[in-house]
């Protein structure tokens, strides 16, 4: 296949997608009331997906067992691991916020960390699981682990924090 078939495959799969979230939505708009999901005002907009505010309390209980409902109350965590040459390993959980991705690839960035394979979550809290990033600067220049977390702590919002 060539770039410009492989490229209408991929326009017509995103059309079927976008075909389907609207019948969705529209299915979710007809749902009877005393339904388990109730349409938001702001639903007209955007298809509905489950919060944690909008899931049948049975559903949650499944879900989020205990306390884990809202990391809210959780303190942030961030591990840094270096690993074999230049290549480290991060794990960051936190309190989401917006724009906290972008702060914290800006902030891996300007420490010289070339990102190459990772994996964010924003489902309940914000996770970021970083498997490689390369450390760019000069040999003998290296990033210290600690540094590399007190800039992701400050990124995310928690000055003075390690």
């Amino acid at each position: 296949m060539d770039r410009a078939s492989i490229l209408g495959d991929a326009v017509d799969y995103l059309k079927e997608l976008l075909q389907r979230i609207n019948n969705l939505h529209n299915e979710l708009e007809s749902t009877p009331p005393g339904s388990l999901l109730q349409p938001s005002a702001s639903a007209s907009f955007h298809p509905l997906t489950p919060t944690p505010p909008t899931l049948p309390c049975r559903v949650k209980e499944d879900l989020y067992p205990g306390d884990l409902l809202s990391p809210k109350n959780q303190s942030p965590k961030v591990e840094v691991r270096v690993r074999e040459g230049r290549a480290v390993n991060i794990h960051m959980f936190c309190t989401r916020r917006p724009g906290l991705l972008l702060s914290t690839m800006r902030a891996l960035d300007n420490l010289g960390l070339d990102v190459q394979q990772a994996v964010i979550s924003c489902f309940n809290g914000f996770a970021l699981d970083v498997f490689r990033a390369e450390q760019q600067c000069r040999e003998g220049q290296d990033v210290p682990p600690e540094q590399i977390k007190a800039v992701l702590l400050d990124s995310a919002g928690y000055h003075g924090l390690n």
